[in-house]
């Protein structure tokens, strides 16, 4: 077990002696060493335990240390590779610093200057990762909000952003979930590569394999040319967003399985193998482990997508960040219009905390739109209210009609629907997002109670084309 604050430093040396005297050169300059007596089982090191700078030598049996250096910075192009090579090949060492190994040590070498080579290389890497780091928290509360929830998140992918572990991103409709996925790809070491956004549930059984992998010309009826598939766009380091993974029809799940478990796609009409190298991130509104537990996902692809798990947390759960929204959707919509600028009465923003926002930040975003449109200068707690519109009221205005003018039914029936609505919700609190918990917690089963919720929710959904 390595000490959290403590550096880690890759060994890769088929000569045991050497990685003994290595080894006890660095524990004792406080590094925790992570070892391997070959090119083959170094790779899968650095794989799985993601070093801050690796020792590397050039002169090794099986794998040698040039590919070795290739095949590290092809999967992470900052790591820090520091070579140690004869006198007699110093030439090799020059080579691998062109191809891009932080800097070469000779052997025999001297104890201070393996120390101090290895200390330059894991304060370079530091480096690198920490304006990225600041640049993503920025990145990300400038658009969310600054709220402890919001922190949180930033932190939980901050955790991850620099690996290359495919990601479930969850949470409710609206929450930005993909405002979360474009931050990692664009503050992650895939930045440059491209970004490819696809929408599960838009998918036909029958087109399934060639949207993901693509054709050949006169590969079925009406390929009239060849077309590359989603993840040949995203092939060469890029990353591939599976927006809404729980709608991926069975067939699309077998096939996103075996090409996970291979990273080897064919494109319909081909025999000829594509090698892939890509970051998946998938998202879901739903309760995506729960599903596979119960035989309405595949578990087995769930393990392979849920090698962590980011959760988005429901724009209800914090309200201290609704006024900066507001505030940064309003100046949105004031320039989109040509308006000058506008405010937000106090009371104003009183509803739009009071109320719980099935629809999340995107709900938010349309009521302040439509709200702009006929406001002058302030908006007013009553145009904010109409705004919402519908059944979609306060929560703390579940009375809100004018009794005089209903009937004594159609007064009981509203009662009954706001604390249905309330419940459903409160419970969904409760649960933090888990909707087979909130069933359970309203001794509903879970079919229920996803029916209650998806017809809550139903009126906060806009046109898929707008993005939080």
């Amino acid at each position: 077990m390595f000490a959290q604050n403590r550096s880690l430093v890759l060994l890769v040396d088929d000569d045991q002696d050497m990685l003994w005297a290595m080894r006890n050169i660095l524990v004792g300059a406080g590094f925790d060493i992570a070892e391997a007596q070959a090119g083959e089982p170094g790779l899968e090191l650095a794989a799985r335990q993601t070093p801050d700078a690796v020792v590397l030598d050039m002169r090794m049996s099986g794998i040698g240390g040039e590919e070795v250096l290739h095949r590290l910075l092809k999967r992470d192009r900052d790591l820090p590779v520091v070579i140690a090579t004869a006198y007699g090949d110093i030439a090799g060492a020059i080579s691998a610093i062109k191809g891009g190994a932080f800097e070469y040590v000779t052997k025999p070498f001297c104890n201070e200057r393996l120390v101090d080579a290895v200390r330059r290389a894991v304060s370079r890497r530091r480096s690198l990762r920490a304006a990225p780091a600041a640049n993503l928290r920025a990145a990300v509360t400038a658009v969310m909000g600054k709220s402890a929830a919001i922190q949180k998140l930033v932190d939980e992918i901050e955790a991850v952003v620099f690996s290359g572990y495919s990601v479930v991103i969850q949470g409710e409709t609206g929450s930005g979930k993909e405002v979360v996925a474009r931050s990692m790809h664009q503050h992650g070491q895939r930045a440059a590569k491209p970004f490819v956004v696809v929408d599960c549930g838009a998918i036909a059984e029958s087109l399934v394999s060639s949207e993901f992998f693509g054709h050949e010309k006169g590969a079925f009826t009406g390929a009239v040319g060849r077309q590359r598939g989603w993840f040949e766009a995203a092939a060469n380091q890029g990353t591939i967003f599976l927006d809404e993974i729980g709608n991926l029809v069975p067939s699309g799940q077998t096939a996103l399985l075996r090409t996970l478990e291979e990273r080897v796609i064919h494109r319909v009409g081909s025999r000829e193998p594509i090698k892939i190298d890509v970051r998946v991130l998938a998202a879901t509104n739903d309760d995506l482990k729960w599903r596979a537990k119960s035989g309405g996902f595949r578990e087995d692809l769930y393990f392979r997508l849920a090698e962590y798990v980011i959760t988005v947390p429901p724009l209800r759960s914090r309200p201290e960040d609704i006024a900066f929204l507001a505030g940064r959707f309003l100046a949105q919509a004031r320039e989109c219009l040509g308006r000058p600028p506008l405010d937000i009465a106090p009371d104003a923003l009183d509803v739009l905390r009071e109320y719980r926002w099935p629809g999340n930040v995107r709900e938010l975003r349309n009521v302040i739109r439509r709200v702009a449109l006929v406001s002058s200068d302030i908006i007013t707690a009553a145009q904010v209210v109409d705004g919402i519109g519908g059944d979609m009221t306060p929560a703390k205005e579940p009375e809100r009609f004018d009794r005089a003018a209903t009937s004594l039914r159609d007064q009981i029936r509203r009662q009954v629907d706001a604390v249905e609505r309330d419940a459903v919700f409160d419970a969904l609190d409760r649960a933090k997002g888990n909707k087979a918990e909130a069933a359970r917690l309203l001794g509903v089963d879970y079919k229920t109670y996803r029916m209650k919720l998806k017809k809550l929710e139903g009126g906060a959904r806009i046109s898929a084309d707008e993005q939080v």
